[in-house]
């Protein structure tokens, strides 16, 4: 005699599974953040606007044909266009006052605050060497192959940062 399973014994148990998946969810999303995360959408829009995808060999037409439309659009040949030239500044880097080194230490933040500093977010001497000999070149290698500019006659200098607002005044600016 076949006897059949019935779903109603099991309703309970699939509640609380979906309660704890909820509340677990809930705790997993909100662990973590830092202050990167609350800045980014307060200071306002990106200084670049428009970022335009170029098509590399092998792709289709379709999207040539896009890009070529929207600088015909604007007005501007596509002739004048080339790569864009990216310095990165390490500068923070060598200032210990500016980062982590050890679990429970106060350091700054990105609003000019003091934070507590996480085991996680602890910058060793290993981790800043993969950052500086790893992570930046490939970084600005894979924008650069990416983005196009029309370059400016001259230098282009970058403005001093007002003390009172945006989050850049928190960075060191070579000269």
């Amino acid at each position: 005699m076949h006897r059949r399973l019935r779903a109603a014994p099991f309703f309970p148990l699939l509640l609380l599974l979906l309660l704890v998946m909820h509340c677990a969810g809930g705790c997993r999303a909100a662990a973590g953040r830092r202050v990167f995360d609350d800045t980014v959408p307060k200071s306002g829009r990106p200084a670049a606007a428009v970022v335009r995808e170029v098509p590399r060999r092998g792709q289709g037409a379709a999207q040539a044909y896009t890009v070529a439309a929207a600088a015909a659009a604007g007005g501007t040949s596509s002739e004048g266009w080339a790569p864009i030239r990216i310095e990165v500044s390490t500068e923070d880097l060598k200032d210990e006052t500016k980062y982590c080194r050890a679990d429970g230490e106060k350091k700054p933040d990105f609003k000019g605050n003091n934070e507590v500093c996480a085991e996680q977010y602890v910058l060793t001497e290993e981790r800043k060497s993969a950052l500086v000999n790893a992570v930046i070149p490939v970084a600005v290698k894979l924008h650069a192959e990416r983005l196009l500019v029309q370059r400016v006659q001259g230098l282009l200098q970058v403005p001093k940062f007002p003390g009172t607002r945006g989050r850049c005044q928190h960075f060191t600016v070579p000269k």
